[in-house]
């Protein structure tokens, strides 16, 4: 939370900044004035979500576990900005937070385990960042309405950690008795890269209110990940065990701003992301024994929540 404040105040101080430099040009003339638009500032997202993997026999005959992270409450402080000329744009976000809790519930099924196992962890000092860019072409610009039509890149990394175990189900041989909450169990690390189709537009609304929005449709996903279970370092795994997949997801988003003058904004809105992927947790020269196989696995992860930013244009 400490890192999260400081970013916020040093995306606030940016801001600041840009709005200086938005009143300066206003002092300048010459060919370029008014040929361009930039528009920059700083956001708050605080939200919650959660992922979860099913992890499949060689072959995909049978489900051998589930380990589904819930309850992710996390806040990023993120810059963002658009640069504007004629009917087209460039776009983009960066941003960094932390999820400080959640759960990770663990699932073994039968006939890999028997009988069923669920054990729970509580999750600590989980992290996120983020990067969007996108280059867009508005084709429709009228009547206080903009359409524009984009293609970009998102990218968003992951970072998860279990702490400690407890047997919720019969399994005797599982967390029994329970492991205590300062020892480590279980680290997740996954970083997912997308490209966006969307579409995007704002609307000038009465008096100082403007409603702009944006949805995008990701045809092509790809995930890059790793599952680090400590307690079987070295005995059952040589070390964290690799996992990759492709998939597709949407990411949505909509805010409304309040015009302080012609410069300044505030707003508020939200932000939905969804992504899903299939693909192997590769086993293979990853077991303490040797003869590991790749087996397949499916990831589907989900976040939203509240947008609040703070916007200077010139």
């Amino acid at each position: 939370m400490a890192r999260l404040c400081l970013l916020t105040a040093a995306a606030i101080a940016a801001l600041t900044g840009t709005a200086v430099a938005a009143d300066i040009s206003n002092t300048l003339d010459g060919p370029l004035r008014g040929s361009f638009t930039t528009e920059f500032g700083t956001r708050v997202w605080i939200g919650s979500g959660s992922t979860s993997k099913n992890l499949l026999s060689p072959g995909g005959r049978f489900l051998n576990s589930r380990l589904t992270y819930g309850g992710l409450g996390s806040g990023s402080a993120e810059l963002f900005g658009k640069v504007s000329a004629d009917d087209f744009f460039l776009s983009g976000y960066a941003g960094l937070g932390t999820t400080p809790g959640g759960s990770l519930q663990d699932e073994d099924f039968p006939p890999s385990v028997a009988p069923y196992s669920s054990t729970r962890s509580p999750l600590q000092n989980g992290s996120l960042s983020y990067l969007t860019v996108d280059v867009g072409h508005n084709f429709y610009d009228a009547a206080g309405t903009r359409l524009g039509a984009f293609v970009g890149y998102n990218y968003l990394n992951q970072q998860l950690n279990a702490f400690g175990c407890t047997q919720d189900a019969a399994n005797p041989g599982i967390c029994v008795p329970a492991i205590g909450s300062a020892t480590a169990v279980i680290s997740q690390t996954n970083t997912w890269q997308s490209l966006r189709f969307g579409l995007s537009g704002d609307m000038q609304l009465h008096g100082p209110w403007t409603l702009s929005g944006e949805g995008a449709v990701l045809p092509y996903v790809s995930l890059h990940g790793s599952d680090t279970h400590w307690l079987r370092i070295p005995a059952d795994f040589t070390g964290p065990i690799p996992e990759d997949g492709t998939g597709w997801g949407v990411q949505l988003q909509a805010m409304l701003d309040y015009h302080l003058n012609d410069h300044l904004s505030l707003g508020i809105g939200g932000r939905y992301w969804q992504m899903q992927a299939t693909g192997s947790a590769h086993f293979e020269d990853h077991l303490a024994g040797g003869g590991g196989v790749a087996q397949p696995l499916t990831w589907n992860t989900g976040m939203a929540g509240l947008l609040t930013e703070a916007k200077a244009t010139f």
